[in-house]
This record gives C-alpha cells, structure tokens and sequence, in this order.
C-alpha cells in the first residue's frame, strides 16, 4: 500500500468510484457535472493515487500551486477510506510538510463534508473564514489553511 504518481486510468476509476460526499463537493464548484473530465483535471493538477493491497486505488490527491507559494490541496476517495485512515493521514502530513516551497496551502470543503474538516485538521490545517454561498446551489465552504 503506497502512494505513486496519479495516471489517467488511475484517476478516471477514482472519478467513477469516489464517496457520494465527494460527489456532492466536487461538483457544487464545478461547471460540468463530467466525471471523465473531472478525472483528467486531476492528472493536470498532478498528485499521487493511494492503493490497496490488491493495487485498486482507494483515494488520489496532491497539492496543486495555483500561482508561486501558493497551493491548493486536494483529494477525494472510495468508499474504501474508512479501511485505509491511518496510511491516508501519513500521507497527508507527509505531502503537506514536504511542498515546503509554498508559504501558503488551501482547501476548500463543503459545509456538509465534516469527515473532511476532522481529516485536514488532523494533518495540519486550521479553519479559516466561511465562504457562504460559495457552491452551484448556494452551498457554505469553509477555508482550510496552512500559512507558514
């Protein structure tokens, strides 16, 4: 079980298979409703896709630099998370602590997502300010920072 650098097959059986939360959260800031299109932005953001035992992937993700010292992080994942948690928060913190070019990292999670929340704040990131009605139907974000 290790992470390796996401590819498109990779990432398409990640769009097609993602929780229903992620569903709902990636798509209320999307324009398209498109999950092979979805899988391909991913690749252009690049990261790295976690796999089972069996080489099925579980969750992808990374830390895309929006403009320099800034990233945005990312990730979304199977149903099959709840099995891999400990392994995925390693992960986490392992990316967030060695992307030590960027001075400021970002994720946005729906107000709904709350397994989300606990997970960013238990690999470093602190709550910052609420985007109200920042999603397609009106859905609240909430800003997760790391500013070093």
């Amino acid at each position: 079980m290790t992470a390796e650098p996401l590819t498109l097959i990779d990432a398409l059986y990640l769009a097609l298979h993602m929780r229903d939360i992620d569903v709902q959260e990636i798509f209320a800031t999307k324009h398209h409703h498109d999950f092979e299109r979805f899988a391909i932005e991913c690749v252009g953001y690049g990261g790295v896709v976690y796999k089972n035992k069996r080489g099925v992937p579980v969750a992808m993700g990374g830390i895309h630099e929006v403009w320099p010292g800034v990233g945005a992080a990312w990730m979304v994942a199977t149903p099959e998370i709840e099995k891999h948690g400990v392994a995925l928060t390693k992960l986490g913190k392992e990316l967030m602590e060695t992307a030590t070019h960027l001075h400021r990292i970002q994720a946005l999670s729906a107000d709904f997502h709350t397994v989300s929340h606990e997970w960013l704040l238990s690999i470093g990131f602190r709550r910052g300010p609420t985007l109200e009605r920042y999603g397609c139907n009106g859905e609240d974000f909430y800003m997760f920072e790391i500013v070093r």
